[in-house]
């Protein structure tokens, strides 16, 4: 790759992609802060939480890296920027599975807090029997399901072009072609 999009300089798209990864890896961090303050949550998700806190010091660093045009450790960023790739998807496939698998879609009102359970019992009264709720329940998962599957999907192969283009601009730095690349001011 030469390019971002075929539009816009190759250092200026790998900027981009990482402050989408620091966004990701920041709200990362909002989850230990609530998971911390008792908002509960699986090992899985602490876990994952964890891993993103640490791994912002990782992305900062392959910012500064990207900043300086340092060839050694772009290409050790980018490696390490792959490896992220593996860990989310591996955490993406997880939840994805509980989700579709294990999370009942039947509409039952489920609170999670002592909040949302005063939350519910003040709500408006529906007088849906369970049997309407699950049929109603099972008709929003069935469309919701579709447009969640794209998310999940579209949002790993962006992430796939991120790491190409992350790995093209290393090389370009390695081979002192950077400069040369017609996009690049």
């Amino acid at each position: 790759l030469s390019s971002f999009l075929g539009v816009l300089d190759i250092k200026t798209g790998v900027t981009i992609a990482l402050l989408f990864a620091l966004f990701n890896k920041v709200t990362g961090v909002y989850g230990l802060i609530a998971v911390v303050t008792g908002a509960g949550g699986s090992f899985a998700q602490l876990s994952l939480y964890i891993y993103s806190a640490i791994a912002l010091g990782g992305l900062v660093w392959g910012l500064n890296a990207i900043k300086q045009e340092d060839a050694k450790n772009t290409l050790y960023f980018a490696h390490f920027f792959f490896i992220d790739h593996i860990f989310s998807t591996i955490w993406t496939v997880f939840f994805a599975v509980a989700w579709w698998i294990y999370t009942p879609h039947d509409g039952r009102r489920i609170a999670n807090s002592e909040a949302q359970k005063k939350m519910m019992e003040g709500g408006p009264i529906n007088n849906m029997t369970d049997a309407e709720r699950a049929t109603a329940a099972m008709t929003i998962w069935t469309h919701e399901k579709s447009t969640a599957a794209t998310v999940i999907i579209i949002s790993w192969l962006v992430k796939i072009y991120f790491a190409l283009l992350l790995y093209s601009y290393a090389s370009h730095l390695r081979k002192g072609s950077y400069r040369s690349l017609s996009q690049t001011r």
